[in-house]
């Protein structure tokens, strides 16, 4: 009887080694990447959420209008800059309609791959639901049952990536004047 070496493998065992490799890295390796794309993306959407948050806290904290009093700015002048103002110099601004159509990167350019805009229109509340007024031009009139009083201001801050990682993704709230 003759002894067997047991110092190696044999051509068999490296074959079926490599067969079962082969078979187990290319799902292993596709379930990595899927791992990779999704963190990024939660990551996106997280910074994404924050940089809407920060815009929408900034907006907040400046005067519902130019005019303290009625009748306010209407909607057709959002999108210009009022006197001593730079749609370029988010420091100018000093009322909510100035971050609508603003250059500024402060307010645009968060971080890069990012961008992100405002956008202002005066609302009602019918029944339960908010209702865009369109075009209106205020008057002085304090029935907030009617677009002509306007009495409230829809805000949406939308944050997105040039990358298209992140959708779109926006937050609205709603100011009174009172």
């Amino acid at each position: 009887m003759t002894k067997l070496n047991k110092k190696g493998i044999t051509l068999i065992e490296m074959v079926a080694v490599i067969v079962v490799l082969g078979i187990a890295i290319p799902p292993l390796l596709t379930n990595f990447g899927d791992i990779a794309w999704r963190s990024g993306r939660a990551e996106s959407l997280a910074d994404g959420s924050f940089y809407a948050q920060e815009l929408m806290e900034e907006v907040k904290s400046k005067a519902f209008d130019e005019n303290s009093i009625r009748p306010f700015t209407s909607s057709s002048g959002f999108s210009s800059a009022e006197a001593g103002e730079s749609k370029a110099n988010a420091s100018t601004f000093d009322d909510l309609d100035d971050f609508v159509g603003a250059t500024d990167a402060a307010v645009t350019s968060p971080a890069s791959g990012y961008s992100r805009s405002v956008s202002l229109d005066y609302v009602q509340l019918s029944g339960s639901t908010w209702s865009a007024c369109g075009a209106t031009t205020c008057t002085t009139s304090t029935n907030c049952a009617i677009c002509a009083a306007c009495c409230y201001k829809r805000i949406t801050v939308t944050v997105s990536r040039t990358d298209n990682l992140l959708p779109a993704t926006s937050e609205t709230t709603i100011v009174s004047a009172h």
